[in-house]
This record gives structure tokens, C-alpha cells and sequence, in this order.
């Protein structure tokens, strides 16, 4: 609480105890008021009446006409006012308070009065900034109201970007187009790794004496436009030498084979952002780098190859370029068979159809070879080469690839290959079993003719009977009681023996291949080189010895000894 007191006047005052509150919203005061008075220590003074009252900022507050008992104490004369003042538009505001009382029964309480101007505190009233927009893309402009409460008032404006500060104005008065343009570099180095940053702009209020009266702010968001980053182009070529061997030009590119980099050339991020990273996307295959030369790696078709620099913003700009790729597929076999000669002859033949890549074909980079051997052996032959027809890319063989043992299968592996990839198949050639074979004189069952004109392999039977068997057979029929067994035996061996004007050779033993149940009679033929005949020496179960008799002596006769054994 204050007071104002006015001096003693015969021994009497008046004052005035008052204070205030303020509606800071509203630019008001309002002020509470009591009247007082006291006389000297002859009181006291007792009336029915009295004129008494309050005045604030010139209007009556209080008035007060009733009795009154006033002694040397101070006594409160009528009610508490309390009235609301209105303060200048620039919060100021200087208001008089005025204290009366007056009474004819004393000369000592005879218009007793007080008045002061009191100075209320100030009520802040900094401008309240807004904006025509608070989002705004860089470069562009702003309007900035201030709605300052006075006339009187002048503004600055304050912006606070990141660890950016400047003033951007000063004596605003109602309103300012801030244009940003030529901010736009000191905005573009607070963010250069996004695309939007957050900043405060401060409307500092001064009065008419220059000073400050308060500041209000408002956030504003900047964008960053026309930013994406540049580059003059893109080149691609096949890093893999080994293919730029074969086409004998690094800008051709053959599928799944052809290793492909991508230079970008002279890229620049723009408005102080950096670039991050290159991206290559061809078909659904994308690589990501940081480098301006990228490794690719294959392509398996054509398509277009994009191209993509990327800032620190995440800003891109992409150019594209259509790859014509060379199509690329391994050989493939459709079929592939092996037969022999009439199916019984030891002459093959291989029949095998597939394709190659028709770039393989025109660039003669085609091959077609197989191996061999026998099934029961682990070691292959060489390859040999042969020579498919072609048809664009579809190839062909049908030919004899040479004569193999009847009496043995053979294990083939096929290969057709081209300048990367071979591939196998393989194939089986059965032995020769013919069922009935013909040759000019001769007639084979079960096996091709070779020694007369019926050669038969395995039993003969004659209505029922066994009429012969080509192996001992202890339960097989008889023919007028007999088995009859047959074979050959040869070799080479001299005939150096003199016996007279004849040569004999060492024993030849023959074997049955069996144990006879008796000594068989033995008959023989010969084929020679020379002049001569089979002298048999003793005969038993299990075969006979033998002599070759020449007429001649001879350090090497080659001989086929045919015999027959009945028993």
C-alpha cells in the first residue's frame, strides 16, 4: 500500500492510502482507495455531518456526507473506492489522486485536502509480430505485420536460423516484405543436409524515445527449391578383358558375361549441399556408390540404364541411356544318341542336335568333341573334335565317329562348348548281341558271322533236342550218345625239331575250359602261316597236347589250332 498526506493544517491531516492492479491484456489500471483523518490531542471532534471525497485521474470515486467522531488517531472517513483507469497506448499512464474533507465544528477540521500525480507503472506493449505465411520456400517473400498498440512505435526485425543471427530491418512501422532472396545463401549453409531447417524472426518494439518496449516472435520454416544437384552425363563400358577380348570393344556388352562401369562426369550439388552417392538402376538391379565410378556387374537383357546423383539432401537428378546388350545363353543339348552300325556292326554313330548363342556362332567361338571308354575301364581317351552343322544357332551331328570292339560297351561324354561355357552329355554304346546277323555266305545267331556259314552262339536244339552246345553240359541231351565240345587255341611258336626232312614244334597244351566225365576222341584243324599239321600226343579229361608239325624250320609260326571233342 501507498498514501499521499497533506501537512498539518491547525494541528489536522487527510491522506490518502491507495494501490493498484493491472490488466496488462486490457492497458488498464485499477486503483483502491481510503480516506483518513486526524486532529491534534484537544479532539476529539464529534458532528452529524461532514464533506468528504476521493477523486482518481479527475473523476469522483468517493463521496462521503454522514457524522464523524475524529480524534488524534487517524480514522478511515467513508468507503474503500476502487475505480479501473484506462492506460496511453504506450502502456504509460500518469493519474492525480485527490483526498477532501471538511466539517464547521472545528476550525482545525476546515477543508482539510490532499492531491498528488502518481506515476503507474508501464504495461509492456511490444507489437505482436505475424506473418503472411510462416512456411515459406527460399527466395521467396514474406510479409511481416507488426499490430503495434501504438502509433508512436518503431521495429526492428531479428532472424535466428540455426547458428545464424542478423537483423534483417529496422524503423518498421505497420508492416515489411522481407524478400529472402538475399538470405538465400546464408539460409542454404544452416541446412545442407535437408531439405527444410526452423528458424525464429523477433519484432523488437521501441517508443517514441527510442526505447525498447518488448519484443513478440513467431517460427517460420524454410524450404529449400531449385536445388538438385547436376552432372554433364554418364559413359559405360565392359571392364572385363576377357569379353572386350572376344567382342574387341569395350562399348558392346554381352549378357551375364560383360562386367559394366559407369563414370558420371562433372556431378555438383548445389546451394552448399555435397553429393552423397551415385546410384546405377538397370531393369530391377540397382548399385549404390559413393564414387562417380561404379562396378555394375552383369546385365541378363536389354534395357535402359539410369543413372542417379544423389545430395546430402536427398536431392537426385537421373539421365538414362538405352543398353543394346549381345544375347548370351550356355549351349544346350536337345538330344543326343549313340547306335551302332545296323546295331550290331562295330562301327558308331552319333547323332546329337542343341544350340549355341548366336553371337558364339558368329564369332566362330563354337566347339563340339566327346570321349570315351569302356565301361568297365577308369580311364578316358582324348577328346576328339568334330564338326556339327550349323543353322543359325542350332547345331547338328549325325556321322560314324569310327569302328568299337562288339563284344565291349562304351561310356561316351559329349561336349559342346563355346568362348565361356562347355557343357556334357552323356551317352552309352551297347555291345553287339544281334539276334540274326547276314553277311554275303555267312549266317550269325546271336553274334555276327565269323567262321563258316552258320556260326551260332549257344545251344542248338533239333526237335526238342539238343543237337549241340558250345560248352560241357553234363545234363544236356544226346545226339547218338554223344557231347560234342569245340574250340580254338592260337598263338605263335617255332618249329625247330628235326624228325627227318620235318620240323616239330614244342608241346602245345589245349585246354577243355571243363572236366569231361571221359577222355573225348579229339579231331583238329589248322590255319598257319606255313606248310603243316596238328600231331596230337595224349588226350585227357581236362584237354590234349599237341605238336605243330612244319615242313620247314621256322622261328615263328602263327597258328589257329580248331578242334572238336566228342564223348
Amino acid at each position: 500500500m501507498s498514501e499521499i498526506v497533506s501537512t498539518l493544517q491547525n494541528g489536522s491531516q487527510v491522506k490518502v492510502v491507495y494501490s493498484y492492479t493491472q490488466n496488462i491484456s486490457a492497458n488498464t489500471s485499477t486503483i483502491t482507495a481510503a480516506l483518513y483523518v486526524h486532529r491534534d490531542s484537544y479532539g476529539p471532534s464529534t458532528d452529524s455531518s461532514c464533506s468528504a471525497y476521493i477523486n482518481i485521474n479527475g473523476s469522483r470515486a468517493m463521496t462521503y456526507m454522514s457524522g464523524f467522531t475524529i480524534g488524534s488517531s487517524w480514522v478511515q472517513i467513508g468507503s474503500t473506492a476502487a475505480m479501473s483507469v484506462a492506460h496511453n497506448a504506450d502502456g504509460t499512464k500518469i493519474v492525480n489522486i485527490t483526498g477532501y474533507f471538511n466539517s464547521s465544528v472545528t476550525a482545525k477540521l476546515e477543508n482539510l485536502n490532499v492531491s498528488q500525480n502518481i506515476t503507474l507503472t508501464t504495461i509492456p506493449r511490444a507489437s505482436q509480430i505475424t506473418a503472411s505465411i510462416n512456411s515459406f520456400n527460399i527466395g521467396g517473400s514474406i510479409t511481416i505485420y507488426t499490430n503495434r498498440k501504438s502509433t508512436t512505435f518503431t521495429h526492428a526485425l531479428n532472424l535466428y536460423f540455426g547458428s545464424y543471427t542478423t537483423t534483417i530491418a529496422y524503423n518498421i512501422t505497420d508492416s515489411y516484405v522481407w524478400n529472402t532472396a538475399s538470405w538465400a545463401s546464408s539460409l542454404y549453409q544452416q541446412i545442407p543436409n535437408s531439405n527444410t531447417g526452423t528458424g525464429t524472426l523477433r519484432l523488437i518494439t521501441y517508443d517514441a524515445d527510442s526505447n525498447m518496449v518488448g519484443y513478440t516472435e513467431v517460427g517460420i520454416t524454410a524450404h529449400v527449391i531449385n536445388s538438385n544437384p547436376t552432372f554433364t552425363g554418364f559413359s559405360y563400358q565392359d571392364v572385363d578383358s576377357n569379353t572386350v577380348t572376344l567382342t574387341g570393344n569395350s562399348s558392346l556388352i554381352v549378357q551375364s558375361k560383360s562386367n559394366i562401369q559407369v563414370t558420371v562426369t562433372s556431378a555438383a550439388a548445389q546451394n552448399y549441399a555435397a553429393i552423397s552417392s551415385y546410384k546405377v538402376q538397370y531393369g530391377s538391379k540397382t548399385v549404390t556408390s559413393s564414387s562417380s565410378v561404379i562396378s555394375f556387374g552383369t546385365v541378363s537383357a536389354s534395357d535402359s540404364l539410369i543413372v542417379t546423383v544423389i545430395d546430402s539432401r536427398g536431392n537426385s537428378n537421373s539421365q538414362s541411356s538405352t543398353l543394346t546388350t549381345i544375347a548370351y545363353s550356355s549351349p544346350a543339348f536337345s538330344s543326343v544318341s549313340l547306335a551302332r552300325v545296323n546295331n550290331i556292326e562295330a562301327g558308331a554313330i552319333l547323332t546329337c542336335t542343341g544350340n549355341y548363342a548366336a553371337y558364339m556362332v558368329t564369332k566362330s567361338q563354337y566347339f563340339l568333341k566327346y570321349r570315351y571308354k569302356t565301361t568297365a575301364s577308369g580311364t578316358w581317351s582324348s577328346y576328339v573334335t568334330i564338326t556339327p552343322a550349323m543353322s543359325g544357332g542350332d547345331f547338328s551331328f549325325n556321322a560314324s565317329i569310327g569302328n568299337f570292339d562288339i563284344n565291349s560297351s562304351f561310356n561316351f561324354e559329349i561336349a559342346a562348348s563355346d568362348y565361356y561355357t562347355a557343357v556334357t552329355q552323356s551317352a552309352l554304346l551297347p555291345t553287339a548281341k544281334p539276334v540274326f546277323s547276314i553277311r554275303d555266305g555267312q549266317i550269325g545267331i546271336n553274334k555276327i558271322p565269323e567262321d563258316g556259314a552258320l556260326d551260332v552262339s549257344g545251344d542248338i536244339y533239333t526237335s526238342g533236342n539238343k543237337t549241340y552246345s558250345d560248352g560241357y553240359h553234363p545234363n544236356a541231351d544226346t545226339v547218338g550218345g554223344l557231347h560234342v565240345l569245340k574250340g580254338s587255341a592260337s598263338g605263335t611258336i617255332a618249329t625247330s625239331t628235326a624228325y627227318g626232312s620235318i620240323y616239330y614244334s614244342a608241346d602245345i597244351s589245349v585246354n577243355f575250359g571243363a572236366t569231361l566225365p571221359s577222355i573225348p576222341a579229339v579231331t583238329t584243324g589248322l590255319y598257319t602261316n606255313g606248310i603243316g599239321f596238328v600231331k596230337i600226343k595224349s588226350v585227357s579229361t581236362t584237354g590234349f597236347i599237341c605238336n605243330l608239325v612244319n615242313a620247314v624250320t621256322s622261328s615263328g609260326v602263327s597258328y589257329v589250332i580248331y578242334w572238336v571233342a566228342a564223348y
